[in-house]
């Protein structure tokens, strides 16, 4: 493959598989140019561009939950399908690579009506909205997990969700569990709820001599900060984003976190013990699916947000610290869910689909 169109946005947990499947495409095919295409203002513009990669970006925004404001947001999508066409024309991708939310859907749309050959990724064990419409665009359709559900089965391919590199080098190096490194994250937008919980416990959690790194979210990064110095935490690292999160997950012992597929995914991968505390309010509750797996293979304990108080939490965590077997342990089968070659299997299917779209176009013989 020559040129290959990957889009999508919104979250963390759309963008990174893409970035990842980029980092394969560079491997596997030198000089291959590469076009993301998401929204305007969108956290994927930055992190595709610090990856080196080319980007254009839509003048789109979700549709889902935003009441009366839906129907502005509904007509930008339909508004930005005949650029989104102009841009893929004068591209000319051999293959386009969807990662769901509504960022793909011009895209995906303006590569099904150029006859690109064209495929999906869905993260979660529910596919979300976008992608139970896109999929019907789209030659193939990925899956991070077995038996997803709200696509056609007989048109998926269980490939694993891509994680990019440097963080799949983390779970394989040995690792010393010191009992005293805390990551708590709650996914590229922040977690409030952890934020709080987080703040509440910093006193014990110092008394203990346990360091943090804290990945707040934008809008309660001052707060946070402020928190952490009137405990006197001042060596403790707080940020709205961590843009080196390779070297976040060797240093920690433990996460803190919400349950998106492409935290889970990067927990597997970097063989990193969690408590994990699902987003209540997500469509289709997927984050509670994701940490479930999470929990039944003994590579995370789980808490229902409703559930969580300070005490509890702060127990938890530094019981766990306190037990280097059991961190080890969780981090064992942590690793054994993880699935190095996911990009490459992604980057296989997009191949594939650029052969069989050939396939039918050739004209057949007399």
């Amino acid at each position: 493959m020559k040129r290959v169109l990957l889009t999508t946005g919104g979250t963390g947990g759309h963008i990174f598989p893409a970035l990842a499947v980029a980092e394969e495409l560079r491997r596997q095919f030198e000089g291959v140019e590469i076009l993301f295409m998401g929204s305007q203002n969108g956290l994927e513009k930055r992190l595709a561009e610090q990856a080196g990669i080319t980007y254009i970006g839509l003048p789109v925004s979700g549709v889902l939950g935003k009441g009366f404001g839906a129907i502005s947001a509904l007509a930008r999508l339909v508004m930005a399908v005949p650029r989104a066409m102009r841009i893929v024309r004068e591209f000319n991708p051999d293959c386009a690579a969807g990662f769901g939310s509504y960022a793909a859907f011009a895209p995906l749309l303006a590569a099904r009506l150029l006859k690109v050959p064209s495929v999906l990724h869905e993260q979660n064990a529910v596919a979300g909205a976008s992608n139970r419409v896109l999929a019907r665009f789209c030659d193939r359709i990925c899956t991070s997990l077995p038996d997803t559900t709200g696509f056609d089965k007989r048109h998926i391919v269980q490939t694993g969700n891509p994680v990019r590199k440097a963080i799949t080098e983390v779970g394989q190096r040995p690792r010393q569990f010191l009992g005293k490194h805390l990551l708590v994250m709650g996914g590229s937008q922040g977690a409030h709820a952890i934020n709080m919980y987080i703040c509440g416990l910093l006193p014990r959690l110092k008394e203990l001599g346990i360091e943090i790194c804290h990945q707040t979210g934008r809008e309660d990064e001052e707060a946070v900060k402020t928190a952490y110095a009137e405990a006197g935490m001042t060596t403790c690292r707080v940020a709205a984003f961590f843009d080196n999160m390779p070297q976040m997950y060797s240093w920690a012992d433990l996460a803190v976190c919400r349950a998106g597929a492409s935290t889970v995914t990067e927990l597997c991968s970097a063989a990193l013990p969690s408590i994990l505390i699902p987003f209540p309010y997500a469509i289709h509750d997927h984050q509670t699916y994701n940490a479930l797996a999470m929990e039944r293979a003994g590579a995370a304990k789980v808490y229902a947000q409703k559930d969580v108080t300070e005490e509890v939490l702060g127990d938890h965590i530094c019981n766990l610290l306190s037990s280097g077997d059991a961190l080890q342990s969780m981090a064992n089968s942590a690793l054994c869910l993880a699935s190095p070659e996911a990009a490459a299997n992604v980057v296989r299917q997009m191949q594939e689909a650029v052969v069989a779209r050939s396939t039918m176009n050739k004209p057949r013989k007399r």
